[in-house]
Order: C-alpha cells, then sequence, then structure tokens
C-alpha cells in the first residue's frame, strides 16, 4: 500500500483562458475542479496506473467536505483528519494561445496542535499496513516547519520507505532526517542547496549535494525530464533522462505525475533506470490534460519509447 500525505489539500480550479489578460474580463473555453495539493495530485496518477493508495492529511469546512466527496467519487481511499477551519481553493488560469499558466494558491486554514496530534495518530495506524509514504506539499498555519521530518522518523519504525516533495524549510528540515526519497524541481532544488543552476553539470552536482544533505536518493524534475542520483546495487549512480519536448495544454502538476509513476514503478520493483524513465513518461502525458493528476495509462506505455536514459559515469557523492 502507498500512503499520499497532503496536510494543506485544497479544491484546484483550473480555467482555460485564451488571451489572458491581467484587469480584463474573460470567459473560460474549459475548466475543471478537482481535489488538489501535491499529494492528492500524486494519488490521483497512482490510482490511474493501478496500484493500491490511501489519501490522507487535513480537511476542514465544507471545501473539506467537498474534497473527500469528490475522491470518494474519483473511487479513491482517503482517510483525512476533519479540522474546524477551511481548506483553500486554488485557482490556475492557462492560456492556450501562449502556454503561460498563472497560479493563485491560498495560504490555507490555521491547523491546531491538538488536531495536529490526530493526524500523527492517524498517519501511523495507516503505515502499518503501508510499504510507501508520500510527503507532499505546503503546509497549513500552525503546522511546524519540521513536521515531515518527526514524521519521517516515526514512520521509519514501521520500515516504511519516505517520499518528500516540498520547499522551503519543511524541506530542508525533511532532507536532515534522510527520507528515501526526494524530489524537487529546479525552483526548490535551488532553494535547498543555496546556489543557482545554469546548466546540466550544475544540475548534476546539485543531485549530489542533495545526497550529502541526507537524502539517499535524489530527482530534480526538469522541464524535459530529470536528473536522478539513484542507487543501483547500493550504490548512488548519477541519470539524466529525457523527452523531446511537446507543446503543453497545461504543465501545472507534472512533477506530482512524474513522482506517482517514479513511485509507481518503484513499488511493483522496476529497476531505477525504468522507475525515471516511466516517471518522465507520465509527467510528460500529465502535460496534456487540464487539470493536475490526470493521464491516460496507455498514452505513457506509448511515450516510453520515446524517453532517453543516460547513465552518467561522475560518482554520485560530493567530493
Amino acid at each position: 500500500m502507498i500512503i499520499t500525505v497532503t496536510l494543506n489539500a485544497a479544491i484546484d480550479k483550473s480555467l482555460s483562458v485564451p488571451n489572458f489578460r491581467l484587469g480584463r474580463r474573460h470567459r473560460t473555453v474549459e475548466q475543471t475542479t478537482m481535489p488538489g495539493g501535491k499529494g492528492v495530485n500524486v494519488a490521483r496518477t497512482l490510482k490511474s496506473l493501478g496500484q493500491p493508495v490511501i489519501a490522507t492529511g487535513f480537511a476542514g469546512g465544507p471545501t473539506g467536505t467537498r474534497i473527500v466527496e469528490q475522491f470518494t467519487e474519483e473511487s479513491i481511499l482517503n482517510d483525512f483528519v476533519r479540522i474546524r477551519e477551511e481548506s483553500r481553493t486554488n485557482t490556475a488560469v492557462h492560456d492556450p494561445t501562449n502556454g503561460e499558466t498563472t497560479e493563485i494558491n491560498e495560504r490555507g486554514p490555521a491547523v491546531s496542535g491538538k488536531e495536529i496530534e490526530l493526524f500523527r495518530d492517524k498517519l501511523l495506524y495507516l503505515a502499518r499496513g503501508a510499504d510507501v509514504v508520500v510527503f507532499a506539499g505546503s503546509l497549513p498555519r500552525g503546522v511546524e516547519a519540521d513536521v515531515y521530518a518527526q514524521l519521517i522518523k516515526e514512520v521509519r519504525k514501521a520500515d516504511v520507505q519516505t517520499v518528500v516533495d516540498a520547499d522551503g524549510d519543511p524541506m530542508r528540515l525533511a532532507v536532515r532526517a534522510e527520507p528515501d526519497v526526494i524530489s524537487p524541481n529546479v525552483i526548490e532544488a535551488e532553494e535547498l542547496v543555496g546556489h543557482e543552476f545554469n546548466d546540466d553539470e550544475d544540475r548534476v552536482i546539485a543531485v549530489r549535494e542533495m545526497v550529502a544533505l541526507g537524502a539517499r536518493e535524489a530527482i530534480m524534475t526538469l522541464p524535459d525530464g530529470c536528473v536522478a542520483s539513484v542507487l543501483v546495487d547500493g550504490a548512488p549512480t548519477l541519470h539524466r533522462v529525457w523527452i523531446e519536448p511537446r507543446e503543453a495544454v497545461a504543465a501545472v502538476g507534472a512533477g506530482d505525475a512524474f513522482l506517482a509513476g517514479f513511485v509507481a514503478a518503484r513499488y511493483t520493483g522496476s529497476p531505477a533506470a525504468e522507475c525515471l524513465r516511466f516517471g518522465v513518461a507520465c509527467g510528460a502525458e500529465s502535460t496534456q490534460r487540464l487539470g493536475a493528476g490526470l493521464i491516460e495509462p496507455r498514452e505513457v506505455d506509448r511515450l516510453l519509447g520515446e524517453i532517453d536514459v543516460q547513465r552518467l559515469e561522475t560518482p554520485a557523492e560530493v567530493p
């Protein structure tokens, strides 16, 4: 079983608005509304891939009720802790004429100490039957930045693998807790290691640095694929994986689809390079749909043949 944790779950609105301009009145040509947040998106993709998944986190107020109801309608198992304050609503506006997307994400509710403790107890109970826990996304108000780090330490006691996709202090502190896998995008990775990247050489150095900070495996997602340090026969090994750029319908959530694909392939025992290849295929396929976490598995299989995987000879440890 795979568990996804979304502490700041949301209702995500995705709008397609041609020739979008600030200060103007517009009409949408397409729109979707669905439960969102990074972990929720990962769970949706895992469900599409036929993997056993349970989504958990916080859900509050009428918006929280809508999140749970819509997840249930999607036949995705879920077990959220209900909180007093209202869950957030996020809006993404995609302009199909130029490919640009504007995102407006609410801060989210305030969560009490008691609610946090209830969630901790729920997660540890669910983890008894889990193989992997994915911690993903931002934190609501009232939740300390070290929450992922603390939960990683607790879950590890149950011999469960941990995966983290976050940014800022929550990611920095989580890495120190030595998770099995981290999967930041370029901006999140720059923030984590403390410097900008100019080319692939810089990105390779960065994934080595992320491993040195504590992660067993580090994957940096890129617009065309990823750079990764993953374990092959127990040794850190560098890979560059890419696909030729495709015109996107909407790129929001592509990193979440990538992570779900990687976790799904790892869960079924695929070799490391094939896990990365499958993740890139899922991420690329997701860009063809308006709405995060949406993929068509048959299209993912078709894309696998278009993906290049290069194993790099540079040692994955930082000198």
